[in-house]
């Protein structure tokens, strides 16, 4: 029944990869995040207008790449957290189902 047993080394691959595709889909909001929280007013007017105007800013300036900067210690700190979610998640309903629905 499928290519992977339904148990916790497949639970922990699933869930890096995981952390791994929500790294990917979150850090250029993060960067664009950080990036408006600490813009400078220069004579009232504000750096950026928006997230798109910091992408677009940050892309021209620092190249596309440049959206996925401190991947790494981003990973490391979500990677961990989705392990342990995901982990717990899945015991707490296997042990469910054993307890009460068999």
């Amino acid at each position: 029944m499928g290519y992977f047993k339904d148990n916790i080394v497949c639970h922990f691959g699933s869930s890096m990869i995981s952390g791994f595709v929500t790294t990917c889909s979150s850090l250029p909001l993060d960067i664009a995040k950080t990036r408006i929280q600490n813009m400078r007013t220069i004579d009232g007017i504000p750096e950026y207008k928006g997230v798109m105007d910091v992408w677009v800013r940050t892309v021209r300036k620092e190249g596309f790449f440049s959206m996925w900067k401190g991947f790494t210690p981003y990973y490391l700190r979500v990677g961990p957290h989705t392990v342990i979610c995901f982990i717990f998640l899945e015991q707490l309903n296997s042990f469910y189902r054993q307890r009460f629905m068999s």
